[in-house]
């Protein structure tokens, strides 16, 4: 017997390899000072990798931010999935959803008012960009649930897709908690969810471009295998469930992304300019009324008077 053909996206390990590109990239932003998506700007201090062991059920890729005080800043809760379809039938959306949902009622690990939580996909269908991405942000941007629910239900503002979308979460939300959620959590819900996709499964991909782009700001030498070392060094936390911090990788890694291109490549003359000669301009001659005309009254017929004002304008050589 021969064995079927699979998809050699998945037989070839594809869903494993977007998975640490994200979690690469995400790192790359942590080594450059680079900012979080769904989150205020400011510096991550550390990423946690399968963080299942630490209760988290939206475990993949766990991004802490530091506050300007140096305290702890609000976090970002990633679940990674290659390709997924949003609908009431699907497993793997039941699946994500209800981890989601876990976490979201974790007073020990989520902060509703703060935190952020996200499914990490590939390239988004259209579907998905206009109806999912839509409501979510009608969720963020709406005063209470009854505004929420009138824009999703209202047929000349909203569409059937994106009630069916809606009725997607809903079913998965009343599934994970076992009985039905009210409208008010769903809203609270989908305010702190988010809808992200990546190109990250091909080389010619957006993401990456921007991504390489970024890491050019940096004096480093091939911007290409820099990354692939970071995938790399990733790869092997990730199987370990480790804590990306910037203090872990190597140090060569760190210290590329200390140095601008600017510094490198600027002519010293441009960063440390010589300050400028002054110019010493010499008394005119017919300045000699005018510093005169500072002694006040005075008779150019008195020899005493004419020595003050040669001594003024010329000076005394002998003292």
């Amino acid at each position: 017997m021969t064995r079927a053909l699979t998809n050699p996206f998945s037989s070839g390990g594809g869903g494993s390899n977007f998975e640490n590109s994200v979690q690469s990239l995400f790192a790359v932003l942590m080594l450059t000072g680079g900012f979080a998506p769904c989150l205020p700007p400011l510096p991550i201090k550390k990423i946690k990798l399968q963080g299942k062991y630490a209760d988290y059920e939206t475990d993949d890729c766990i991004i802490f931010l530091q506050d300007r005080s140096g305290g702890d800043g609000p976090k970002l809760l990633g679940q990674i999935k290659h390709t997924i379809t949003i609908s009431e039938n699907d497993d793997l959306f039941a699946e994500v959803v209800a981890a989601a949902w876990r976490d979201f009622k974790n007073p020990k690990l989520f902060d509703p008012r703060r935190d952020a939580l996200a499914l990490i996909t590939g390239p988004l269908s259209a579907s998905d960009i206009e109806n999912v991405r839509t409501i979510l942000e009608w969720a963020r941007t709406s005063d209470s649930a009854d505004e929420f629910s009138i824009k999703v239900e209202k047929g000349q503002f909203s569409s059937a897709h994106k009630q069916a979308k809606l009725r997607a979460f809903q079913t998965q939300l009343d599934e994970a908690n076992g009985e039905p959620v009210s409208r008010e959590e769903i809203w609270q819900f989908l305010k702190r969810y988010h809808l992200l996709g990546y190109d990250l499964d091909v080389a010619a991909g957006v993401a990456l471009s921007l991504l390489h782009s970024h890491m050019g700001q940096f004096a480093i030498d091939n911007i290409a295998d820099a990354f692939g070392s970071i995938c790399k060094f990733v790869s092997g936390f990730n199987q370990s469930a480790g804590t990306l911090t910037t203090s872990v990788f190597p140090e060569d890694l760190r210290n590329a992304f200390k140095k601008r291109v600017i510094e490198a490549t600027m002519p010293k003359e441009l960063l440390h300019p010589e300050p400028p000669e002054i110019a010493v301009v010499p008394l005119p001659s017919e300045a000699g009324m005018a510093i005169a005309s500072l002694l006040g009254g005075w008779d150019e017929k008195v020899a005493g008077d004419q020595e003050a004002i040669k001594h003024l304008i010329e000076g005394d050589d002998k003292k």
